[in-house]
């Protein structure tokens, strides 16, 4: 009856076994075994007919790898998956497996693919790995780890590896994360402004291992004013020197130099009085409408020139030139010997500076030989003026008498002063 209703809905016949066969199976047991898919902690079963097809009890079977029916069931859903390329820019896809995704099913993973390269990306991109960085803080030696993810993250499709950032390593971050910018005064003396000591620079000298205050500096008027200043060369305070000395600007800023302000209004304001004084030459030429009386008008009063302040000059130091400088740097007094009586003559670095110079002479004789030079000249011009010089000095004498008359008579007589009762 079975056979005539399998014939007649066209049914195979089934498939059993002999009895020796049965006898056998019924010897066997159902095995359980591991799931193949890696991360997965359940089991599959090796059934007794796979094992009496596989030669048991005769032949110890060789277990199949098999998924546990929860991963079986999963797996036959699945499909290679085209996943875009993780690098910035790339518009090019690479495949996610089945076998990849029945992995991250197993280990509990979610179904968003992993970040991955495309072929070309990793031929480019492929031989990146975690790279050691030395740390962005000056003179710190020590380095901080630049990940792979991190790297890969800056890639873009089409360029080269990326540079390595400008970061901290740990210690100098915590050091960082510690410190607070400082208001310190400015270097300039009587300047009561401050500039911002940053967490930076005290880093750096933290680093180093300095402490105490900074490296004094200006403030950021007092660096404008610096900055718009110029080195000024100086004449050297040293007579009959043609030398210079340079007035650096620090020196000046310190000395309370001011740079110039360049004037950029003033040729609107000479308009402006040009314009108001022709305007009132005008007015005052115009006369008066006919019919209209004529009234006295009290003239305003003028107004006082606007009186700038002027500026105090400051000057420049008295300093020698670094000629002089050198020049009497080891120079000490000589001694040089009269050429009369041999008295040594003290003669100084100055003087040593301008017979260098050309504007002196070494002395040949002291002052004693020099008084004793000048005052026998001046007897011998009185012995001749006792002698022969009377009658000399009476003819001179007449001489100016007569040129003084001549004199007067040739001067244009003065113009009279005007009467001021005339008029």
């Amino acid at each position: 009856m079975a056979q005539v209703e399998a014939f007649a809905a066209g049914r195979p016949a089934p498939q059993g076994l002999c009895a020796g066969c049965e006898g056998k199976l019924a010897a066997l047991e159902d095995k359980s075994l591991p799931c193949t898919v890696p991360g997965c902690t359940r089991s599959a079963v090796f059934s007794r007919r796979a094992q009496l097809v596989a030669g048991a009890p005769e032949v110890e079977p060789t277990p199949p790898a098999s998924r546990c029916a929860q991963c079986e069931g999963v797996y036959r859903k699945l499909k290679d998956r085209p996943v875009r390329c993780g690098i910035n820019g790339c518009e090019k896809k690479w495949s996610w497996s089945a076998d990849e995704q029945i992995q991250a099913y197993a280990s509990g993973l979610t179904n968003e693919p992993p970040r991955r390269m495309c072929d070309s990306c990793q031929a480019a991109f492929g031989a990146i790995a975690d790279r050691e960085v030395r740390c962005r803080t000056s003179g710190c030696k020590k380095i901080w780890v630049w990940s792979r993810g991190d790297q890969l993250d800056a890639c873009l499709a089409g360029k080269a590896a990326p540079k390595a950032p400008h970061r901290m390593c740990d210690s100098c971050a915590s050091i960082y994360q510690a410190l607070k910018d400082v208001e310190r005064p400015c270097r300039r003396s009587g300047c009561k402004r401050t500039w911002l000591d940053k967490r930076g620079g005290q880093l750096a000298r933290a680093v180093r291992g300095k402490t105490g205050d900074p490296y004094p500096q200006y403030c950021e008027t007092c660096a404008k004013d610096i900055v718009d200043l110029e080195d000024r060369q100086v004449a050297c305070k040293t007579d009959n020197c043609t030398g210079t000395w340079t007035w650096t600007k620090p020196a000046q800023l310190a000395a309370g130099v001011r740079p110039e302000l360049k004037p950029q209004d003033e040729p609107s304001a000479d308009a402006g009085r040009v314009s108001s004084a022709e305007g009132g030459s005008d007015s005052a030429a115009a006369p008066p409408a006919s019919g209209e009386a004529t009234a006295t008008v009290p003239a305003a009063p003028k107004q006082g020139r606007s009186k700038k302040k002027r500026r105090r000059e400051i000057r420049p130091p008295e300093r020698r030139c670094q000629a002089c400088s050198d020049f009497l740097k080891d120079r000490k007094t000589t001694e040089l010997p009269c050429r009369s009586c041999a008295t040594p003559i003290y003669w100084p670095p100055e003087s040593q500076l301008q017979t260098h110079l050309g504007a002196w002479a070494e002395p040949q004789l002291c002052g004693a030989c020099k008084r004793d030079l000048t005052e026998a000249a001046r007897a011998a011009e009185r012995e001749a003026l006792r002698h022969g010089g009377a009658a000399q000095i009476v003819a001179a004498a007449h001489e100016h008498e007569v040129g003084g008359s001549a004199a007067a008579a040739e001067a244009p007589a003065a113009p009279e002063a005007p009467d001021p009762s005339a008029g």
